[in-house]
């Protein structure tokens, strides 16, 4: 297999056929595009997901709170706590642990998130730090939505840019190369795309309209798997304006020195918003209120009419990632095969 997400067959042959226990008390669980489960406690719902930081080594413990913070905030609940496992490889000095959880730290802090838990050691067998962070939220019966609640008529909203923590991470981790090669302040202002990574606000906000059938956080495979995913829960098709996606100036000068596809870039940062026909307008209004930057980028359709993008007035196929632009960046500049 390639490395990232495992294709949807695999999963659904391999994974969701092996899931334990039958449980009342499961509202949700694992499913194609979903970014949380969903369990019933008393009058309450627990949203709780998890997510690894595998592409990043510089700022991995900022992100790992973030990256599973943004999974709760798809549901329109504020996240509440955290946990992770910290792997670190055989030889690690402390200031490299002091540096990750100074990092997890902060980032709770900014985001009002206890940490409560985890596992931390040094082992063998991995050659960079790994962490596995865990994020619960907790709201109250039917006060929220999931990836499969996007209807035929919805209108499909992007907030901020396509290939967002991508390009943050590409920026951070092939600082150098790229300031050999691109302008020193365009790199500056694509590192700096990591402040925008937390969609705990445009998340929570949006949902507060009442107008929002469906919510998503497209990571790995960008824009265009995030699409796919909401379509294969909700069981739906779609029509993309290509031109209508916002690509932030840094991520297309990036990207065409990489030589990559940035609608296929790690796109944490970014949501994914399917809101009611009509109402479109109220949500961008609602999201413009916080200092949120939006778009609306296409609608659903019927399942039959398939997933298909507008390009130059002509329709092609929405194209689904095998793997992330960002391995393939991150594997050239590493080799120097550019």
């Amino acid at each position: 297999m390639q490395p990232g997400k495992v294709p949807p067959d695999i999963l659904a042959k391999y994974v969701f056929s092996h899931l334990g226990k039958s449980n009342s008390s499961v509202i949700l669980g694992p499913g194609l595009g979903e970014d949380a489960s969903l369990i019933k406690i008393g009058d309450h719902v627990l949203v709780a997901a998890t997510d690894p930081i595998t592409g990043s080594i510089s700022d991995i413990g900022w992100l790992a709170v973030h990256i599973n913070a943004n999974d709760i905030a798809t549901f329109g609940v504020p996240p509440s706590w955290f946990l992770s496992s910290i792997l670190l490889p055989y030889g690690t000095d402390e200031h490299t642990l002091v540096r990750i959880m100074k990092q997890i730290d902060s980032a709770a802090n900014s985001l009002d998130i206890a940490v409560v838990g985890g596992h931390t050691e040094v082992t063998e067998g991995i050659n960079r730090p790994i962490i596995a962070g865990f994020m619960m939220g907790i709201t109250k019966k039917d006060q929220y939505v999931t990836t499969a609640g996007a209807k035929i008529g919805d209108e499909l909203l992007l907030t901020k840019y396509a290939g967002l923590e991508g390009t943050a991470i590409i920026a951070t981790e092939g600082e150098s190369y790229l300031e050999s090669q691109l302008d020193k302040q365009l790199v500056e202002d694509a590192k700096a795309l990591k402040e925008q990574i937390s969609v705990v606000k445009e998340g929570v906000h949006a949902f507060q309209t009442g107008y929002v059938s469906a919510m998503h956080d497209p990571t790995e495979g960008g824009i265009a798997n995030g699409i796919h995913e909401i379509c294969d829960a909700s069981e739906l098709g779609v029509v993309i304006d290509a031109k209508s996606i916002p690509i932030h100036p840094s991520t297309i000068e990036i990207c065409r020195l990489l030589d990559i596809e940035a609608l296929h870039l790690i796109s944490s940062g970014c949501m994914l918003i399917s809101c009611e026909k009509g109402t479109a307008e109220d949500v961008l209004d609602a999201l413009k209120s916080v200092n949120i930057s939006s778009t609306k980028i296409g609608h659903f359709t019927k399942k039959e009419n398939k997933r298909v993008i507008l390009r130059n007035g002509q329709k092609e196929l929405l194209p689904r990632p095998t793997n992330d632009a960002l391995w393939n960046a991150l594997r050239s500049i590493s080799q120097g095969n550019l």
